[in-house]
């Protein structure tokens, strides 16, 4: 099964991304927009797994939240992967948080001791993938998108729990279903 650990955003910040996207999409160039209903702060994308490794991830996940208090996100700020030149995704990112970087390395380390998940090399920039751009978009595109929420989307919310989802691609896109939720603090 195809899988990933993910922060999940509330109803209340989906709709305030979805109202932003809405401003914007028409002065952009094509792209496929990810459904709000889809959003959400990947943490590792772990990609094909085997069902019988389900329960050393879930001990390995339930490890990592431990001990770690909830904490505050907020969207803020706008851009594309890469930086420069043509776009090939558009997103949303987050005001600085050490929690959930912090978050995230104790996720990866989690994974690589469960199922030798190796975690990816770049560096972690949180974010919210809002389109796929294809074919990939201009530089003034980008550096239009760019500007899109130089200002906070929404309001701050919670982050009491992750995620392990499982993804189901198909024609009319990916479907996420939430297979295990591990609450910040160890409670289940």
């Amino acid at each position: 099964m195809r899988l990933f650990v993910a922060i999940e955003l509330p109803e209340r910040v989906r709709s305030a991304v979805d109202d932003l996207v809405g401003r914007w999409r028409s002065s952009l160039p094509k792209a496929r927009w990810v459904a709000a209903s889809n959003l959400h702060l990947t943490l590792a994308f772990l990609g094909e797994v085997d069902e019988a490794r389900l329960p050393g991830l879930a001990t390995g996940l339930t490890g990592a939240v431990a001990g770690r208090a909830g904490f505050q996100l907020h969207l803020r700020g706008s851009g594309c992967f890469p930086p420069n030149g043509r776009a090939r995704v558009a997103w949303l990112g987050f005001a600085e948080s050490p929690e959930v970087v912090d978050l995230h390395a104790a996720v990866g380390r989690a994974l690589r001791a469960a199922v030798g998940h190796e975690p990816e090399r770049r560096p972690f920039h949180p974010h919210l993938t809002v389109a796929r751009c294809s074919p990939p978009w201009p530089a003034a595109a980008n550096r239009r998108w760019s500007r899109a929420a130089e200002s906070s989307v929404g309001e701050a919310f919670e982050v009491s729990s992750v995620a392990l989802v499982r993804s189901r691609l198909g024609a009319g896109g990916a479907a996420y279903s939430i297979l295990h939720r591990f609450a910040l603090g160890g409670a289940a």
